[in-house]
């Protein structure tokens, strides 16, 4: 993205806020300048306690700009301190001191609610783009990665901006601020200390290009690092029975050290740029001390102007020094801008479908079916490589159950994942009830399906929330009563708090064949029309399958049911078994019937038997 763009960008997350951002600024503005204004008095305290020295009226009267602003001064400042009242400078001191206290109050807190809700509103955007991206972005990116994103680029987004900001306006204000003081007291000397500002923004140029650079890496770095304790922890038990924690450990320190040397060559840009402003900055100010002495000696400077004026050179250094970083942060935040405006511009599954249906009947018809793999750019991710589904034609009828079989990469997922349009079709066509797949809101045609697979996905929160997820306004009959048919209601009520136990992070409080058991309770309470089972009964023990085959029985009742099986065994009893073979359909019928042809589901099936004998 264009630097220019990003910048627009990122200030119309602040457009809501406008006033609350306006005021916020105005306090900081304020707050500078009473830093000004404080050091000011010193001119006034000094000339106060030695009125014979006063040389204002010796250098002539000022002339032009200067005389406004003086003018404009002399409405805050005493204009004669050896003849002011005594109590005039120390009102005017604890004055200034209460509006510094409240300025400062009002930016500081300011900043930190519109950093904190900008960020918030970032996340709550990435987070329903994430919800809504297609599967092919989850096969391309690791969850790491994405993460990351979330959490620590959109935090480096809010943060970095508002910090450019305030400190932009802030430190401004202040540098304005003691420069006018400079040339009010000897705008002779003022001038001399102004030579060396070109250098000092081809320095700062230089070093924000760097810093940018630098800050992508880094942020890529922190992606990797985020990847690899994803992986590591939620594998951890792969890791351990394996023996994989050298390979892990090598794994993480490479990307450890690769942030490390990152950080520090950020760090050393950061400080070899603002070394050399100081420096610069240093040598000025030497040489501004033995002038601004030489012209003390001469009278042209009261001993409360010399203060005044060596008192705001010093203080000047500082807001000049933030100024001058300020590219660091703000380079940094575009970087991490481009990352999030990048997830953010991802395109949505596409949901073009205008149909709705409260509740299918259930008929599917897989029409001339071709599908290819592609990656984030839509195009295939081997082109050369055969498809995953090669004109696979298939109807099932209402009520049906169909198992698909076959070997690993026949396609049989694939085609179970195309009918909740987790991918699209890339030729033919996919109808329920007659009428294309794509014609439904994605909304309406997930509404008719429920899924069981293998892999249970069960989320931190009550047994019963688990039952009866996605539902808005859940009913605690209904659970209890899909609990009861998925013979789940048993070990529920064993639990410490019955239905409203807490299962763990993933149910891993849970065994196995409860997890399953949930699961199937859970497609039980959804009540849909079509239920896609994904080897559901594997990896289980004797006792635990049953109970989960029972309660299968009792959840295909009724429902066009597609069973992805690679135990052949429980699919005996199919309506109809359907074999793939290289993404194609190579045999069709019942169990018996297969069997008789002596083809490939008889192998598999006599291969699968002689190795459980």
């Amino acid at each position: 993205m264009l630097t220019r763009s990003l910048y627009l960008r990122l200030l119309k997350q602040f457009a809501p806020y406008t006033w609350i951002a306006v005021i916020t600024l105005a306090a900081v503005a304020v707050a500078a300048a009473t830093d000004v204004l404080l050091i000011q008095q010193l001119q006034n305290v000094v000339d106060a306690l030695a009125p014979a020295h006063n040389l204002g009226a010796a250098k002539g009267p000022a002339t032009g700009l200067l005389a406004t602003v003086k003018g404009l001064l002399g409405h805050v400042l005493p204009s004669d301190p050896g003849k002011a009242a005594l109590w005039t400078i120390p009102a005017i001191i604890f004055g200034l001191a209460v509006m510094r206290m409240v300025s400062s109050f009002a930016g500081e807190y300011g900043a930190a609610w519109l950093s904190s809700r900008v960020q918030a509103n970032l996340r709550e955007i990435m987070f329903a783009r994430i919800m809504r991206l297609p599967n092919g972005f989850f096969d391309q990116s690791s969850t790491g990665t994405t993460l990351s994103r979330v959490a620590f680029d959109a935090a480096q987004v809010a943060q970095a901006v508002l910090n450019v900001i305030t400190v932009a306006v802030r430190d401004s204000v202040a540098t304005v601020g003691y420069l006018i003081t400079l040339f009010t007291i000897d705008w002779q000397l003022a001038v001399f200390c102004l030579g060396l500002l070109p250098l000092v923004a081809a320095i700062v140029t230089f070093a924000g290009r760097r810093m940018r650079k630098l800050s992508k890496s880094a942020q890529a770095a922190m992606g990797d690092l985020t990847n690899v304790l994803d992986e590591s922890i939620s594998g951890q038990r792969v890791v351990k029975i394996f023996g994989g924690q050298k390979y892990e450990q090598t794994r993480f320190d490479g990307v450890v050290k690769l942030n490390r040397q990152l950080a520090v060559k950020h760090a050393a840009t950061s400080a070899l740029n603002s070394g050399v402003i100081m420096l610069l900055i240093g040598i000025t100010l030497s040489s501004v001390i033995y002038f601004a002495l030489l012209r003390a000696q001469a009278g042209a400077l009261s001993p409360g102007a010399f203060v005044a004026f060596m008192s705001s050179l010093m203080a000047m250094q500082s807001p000049i020094k933030n100024l001058t970083k300020i590219n660091e942060p703000m380079q940094r935040g575009l970087a991490a801008a481009e990352s999030v405006f990048g997830l953010i511009d991802l395109e949505s599954e596409a949901d073009t479908g205008k149909q709705t249906i409260a509740r299918a009947e259930g008929r599917l018809s897989v029409q001339d079916v071709s599908f290819h793999y592609r990656g984030a750019d839509g195009l295939p991710l081997d082109p050369d490589a055969r498809p995953a589904l090669d004109h696979v034609s298939l109807d099932i009828a209402a009520g049906e159950t169909v198992a698909l079989v076959g070997s690993s990469g026949s396609g049989k997922t694939t085609l179970a994942a195309l009918l909740p349009r987790f991918y699209d079709v890339s030729g033919g066509s996919i109808q329920l009830d007659g009428c294309d797949l794509r014609d439904y809101t994605i909304a309406s045609l997930r509404q008719q399906i429920a899924l069981v697979s293998q892999d249970v996905v069960l989320f931190n929160d009550t047994l019963a929330a688990n039952i009866a997820y996605g539902d808005p306004e859940p009913s605690l009959e209904r659970v209890e009563a899909a609990a009861r048919a998925a013979h789940a209601h048993e070990f529920i009520v064993r639990q410490p708090d019955g239905y409203l136990s807490q299962v763990g992070e993933n149910g891993l409080r849970l065994s196995g064949g409860q997890r399953q058991r949930l699961a199937i309770a859970r497609a039980l309470y959804k009540n849909a029309p079509i239920l896609i089972l994904d080897e559901a009964t594997s990896a289980l023990d004797t006792e635990s399958e049953r109970l989960v085959q029972q309660a299968l029985e009792v959840l295909m009742k009724g429902r066009t049911t597609v069973v992805i099986a690679h135990r052949l065994s429980t699919i005996e009893n199919a309506d109809r078994i359907v074999v793939l073979d290289r993404g194609r359909i190579a045999e069709s019928g019942t169990h018996d019937a297969l069997l008789a042809q002596n083809g490939i589901y008889s192998r598999l099936y006599q291969t699968q038997k002689s190795v459980q004998a």
